[in-house]
């Protein structure tokens, strides 16, 4: 095999690559239809409350389609469900630059939702610690890393296309990009990539990298395993569960609130978009940060570390500060909001091994995306009863002091994972 950059094949790098395209193509649609939103409801005479009811529709689609698109990756590998994925949003969103009718915008859920939890980042990820050998940690946050400095520009060109070809023009380029990509993923990828079945290089290896890369060996390979191949049983499951459905709640609270916080500081909608915009940007680069600690000790201590500075962001932003201070709180805040998201899938790996990381992964993004949905309506509520995002931010404290218990758990409980199979307790 023809090595390239830091050991790994050039394979696993054009792997890295299309994963990277893979991941901003799911965060693409809501980034990109964030600037449509007024056009298109005011052009259709829909109320905002009809088109977020029809965007929860897609988001609920979306959860009860991760932990399947897993199990198929595992099963079929990431090339098939990748390229399924991106055909099914190209398809969907090139239709709904002809959309009329709101009902017309839920019947496209059911194409765009599924489409989008298969093109995300349980395919990516398991693609991206498949094909990496040695440099697992560094890879995933490379992954994360190229995703957050995609995206932080989708904003931005979406607006840009609105005022020249319209909100119907913007949805097509962005269905024709869609189309695009499945094309190059079916190019780029081969049959088997990512999947389970490819785990192991027919060498013996499969153990190997995983102990290499300080994670568990695949307990697909061990044995155990509960219901559909999952680990139910495992107390672990369930830590790392809890775990990120607070912390998710949390960073997406951020991200969908911290503007309109800021508006209500005086500060313009510029401003607040660009203090925010220098957190995504300053995530690009802790990403691989984050991965790189992940492979120097573990992927559990990192996540401790990573909670204690998200608890530490929360306070500040129920501290009076001014403008500097917020760009400074912008930068801290974007490199341990990277460490969340990018953390996620070593985490996983770590403790359950590559083998299942497709399946994993699958559910864990279905408790994310509830953690996304409960901390948005529970920020608004709070917001809506007391008029200020203070106290929003004081809960989010005691949430994450909350999380930081099982993660605590996870790191001091589940070191001998790491062991290899050799030296585990029988």
């Amino acid at each position: 095999m023809v090595r390239g950059p830091l050991g790994e094949s050039w394979h696993a790098w054009v792997g890295l690559l299309i994963g990277v395209l893979a991941v901003s193509a799911h965060s693409a649609l809501s980034f990109g239809m964030s600037p449509l939103l007024k056009p298109i409801t005011d052009d259709l005479g829909w109320t905002r409350s009809e088109y977020a009811g029809a965007t929860n529709f897609r988001l609920v689609l979306l959860m009860a389609t991760a932990p399947f698109a897993g199990q198929l990756v595992d099963r079929l590998g990431a090339r098939l469900v990748l390229a399924a994925g991106a055909l099914a949003m190209g398809i969907g969103t090139l239709a709904l630059s002809a959309v009329e009718s709101l009902w017309q915008l839920y019947a496209l859920s059911l194409l765009i939702g599924p489409g989008q939890a298969c093109i995300g980042s349980v395919a990516g990820s398991a693609l991206v610690l498949r094909l990496f050998r040695r440099r697992q940690g560094l890879a995933i946050g490379a992954l994360n890393g190229g995703d957050n400095l995609i995206t932080s520009g989708v904003h931005v060109a979406s607006a840009a296309l609105l005022l020249e070809v319209g909100w119907r023009g913007t949805l097509s380029t962005l269905g024709a990009a869609y189309l695009a990509l499945a094309v190059l993923i079916v190019l780029a990828l081969r049959a088997g990539d990512g999947g389970g079945a490819a785990d192991d290089d027919g060498d013996g290896r499969a153990e190997e990298r995983d102990r290499g890369a300080g994670v568990a060996p695949g307990p697909a390979r061990r044995g155990g395993i509960g219901l559909r191949g999952l680990p139910w049983g495992d107390p672990a499951l369930w830590l790392v569960l809890g775990t990120y459905v607070l912390v998710y709640a949390f960073v997406t609270s951020i991200g969908i609130h911290f503007p309109a916080f800021q508006r209500d500081l005086g500060r313009s909608a510029d401003e607040a978009a660009y203090i925010y915009g220098l957190g995504t940007l300053i995530g690009a680069f802790g990403s691989v940060v984050w991965g790189w600690l992940a492979e120097r000790s573990s992927a559990r201590l990192a996540l401790v570390l990573v909670i204690v500075g998200l608890a530490a962001t929360s306070v500040v932003l129920w501290l009076p500060a001014g403008t500097a201070a917020c760009y400074a709180w912008a930068v801290v805040y974007g490199v341990v909001n990277a460490g969340a998201v990018a953390l996620l899938a070593l985490v996983l790996a770590e403790l359950f091994g590559s083998g299942l990381i497709g399946r994993t992964m699958g559910v864990a993004m279905l408790f994310c995306m509830a953690g996304t949905i409960a901390g948005n309506y529970g920020s608004a509520a709070i917001f809506d009863r007391l008029g200020s995002y203070v106290p929003v931010w004081k809960a989010y404290t005691a949430l994450m002091l909350l999380a930081l218990v099982p993660a605590l758990v996870l790191w001091r409980s589940t070191r001998d994972r790491t062991r290899p199979a050799a030296e585990a307790p029988s």
